[in-house]
Order: C-alpha cells, then sequence, then structure tokens
C-alpha cells in the first residue's frame, strides 16, 4: 500500500521552523490587511508589507512619493496597529524597488548651445585656472 501524498499546507504548518515562518506570514498579511483598510484607496494597493520588529511598524511601499504620503497617516496607523502590539513606538516607512528599476546616477549631458557659449565665455573672464578648467569641461570646450 502506498501512502498518499501530502498536501504542502500540512508539510509547512508540520514543521517547527516552516511552522512558524508561516504564523509570521499570516499575522504580517493580518495586520497588512488592517492598515490598508484605515488608507485612501489609491494608497492602499501601494502599502505592499507591514510587519512589526521590536517597537517599530514597519510598512513596505513600492515608491518614495507613496512613502510620503503614507507618513500623513502615521498617527492613525499607528494606533490601529497598538491593537496588535501595544507597545509600539515608531512608524518606520521603506521603499520597496525591484532591482531592474532601482534609480542608479545617470551621466549628465552636455549644455544646450547657447548656454554652454555663456558658461565659457564665462571661464575666458575667471583669472583662477582650476575654476576657469572646470567651467570650459561643464561647457564642453577645451582649455587650451
Amino acid at each position: 500500500m502506498t501512502k498518499k501524498p501530502r498536501t504542502l499546507s500540512n508539510v509547512v504548518n508540520d514543521s517547527e521552523q516552516l511552522g512558524h515562518l508561516a504564523r509570521m506570514l499570516r499575522q504580517q498579511q493580518s495586520l497588512l490587511v488592517q492598515i490598508r483598510q484605515l488608507l485612501p484607496a489609491p494608497l492602499q494597493q501601494h502599502c505592499i508589507h507591514a510587519r512589526i520588529s521590536g517597537a517599530r511598524l514597519v510598512l513596505h511601499t513600492d515608491s518614495p512619493v507613496w512613502g510620503t504620503r503614507l507618513r500623513f497617516h502615521a498617527p492613525q496607523i499607528l494606533q490601529a496597529a497598538r491593537q496588535q502590539a501595544p507597545n509600539l513606538k515608531k512608524l518606520d516607512i521603506r521603499i520597496f524597488l525591484p532591482n531592474n528599476i532601482r534609480p542608479g546616477r545617470k551621466p549628465l549631458g552636455s549644455l544646450p548651445g547657447k548656454t554652454a557659449a555663456l558658461v565659457s565665455q564665462l571661464a575666458d573672464s575667471i583669472d583662477d585656472k582650476a575654476i576657469r578648467a572646470a567651467l570650459k569641461r561643464l561647457s564642453g570646450v577645451s582649455d587650451n
């Protein structure tokens, strides 16, 4: 007689460590649902994760703009979250961006023609060699 395969949820819940992780995830999901109910409709979908870490409530959002908007609701959020964790003192907002859209430092472009000419003329009137050279580099003209 062969054994019937166990469902993944049974395996997760029977394992001590995996069961603990599953319980923590359910608590975090419940907290997120509770917090989303406090927020206005457009902000609800941008609050993507919630967890309690010591005396801090940590919320994750998907952009700095929504993080700022989320901060406006901090007092109501903390008050509601204290029902689950009465010792909460602070709200931290973290921005989670997928790796493929993380902002990086972009190289500077060249100045428009008239602006470059004005910067070059300004450089010609500067006595300090280092500042003159920097302005020439900025204008895109070599300092001869």
